[in-house]
């Protein structure tokens, strides 16, 4: 899609309620490994800087509340590496799904 099309399709979109949201989310199975899987599995992924990272993860706290009896909110935020050296950079990864309780 060209951005000004993406960009289009954003402005369009109304921000969901929290039951929309709620309803969005496809939970992990319980036993999942791997970053691939043959279903539909809704991961978050937020790469940057720390401000970055940290103002749009504020967004995604409507999600805290799928935490229940039967799914579980899988949170990871780690520094990310350069690849060519492996050292540690100033930026972060931040990872975020919703799976389901075992």
């Amino acid at each position: 899609m060209r951005k000004k099309d993406a960009m289009r399709w954003l402005n369009n979109l109304d921000e969901p309620t929290a039951h929309e949201l709620r309803n969005a989310f496809v939970p992990k199975p319980n036993g999942f490994e791997g970053s691939t899987f043959p279903t539909s599995i809704s991961n978050i992924r937020i790469t940057g800087d720390p401000k970055f990272v940290e103002t749009v993860a504020g967004l995604l706290k409507p999600i805290q509340r799928l935490e229940g009896s039967r799914t579980r909110i899988e949170i990871n935020l780690q520094r990310t590496e350069d690849r060519e050296t492996g050292e540690l950079t100033g930026n972060y990864a931040l990872y975020l799904s919703v799976a389901e309780r075992g």
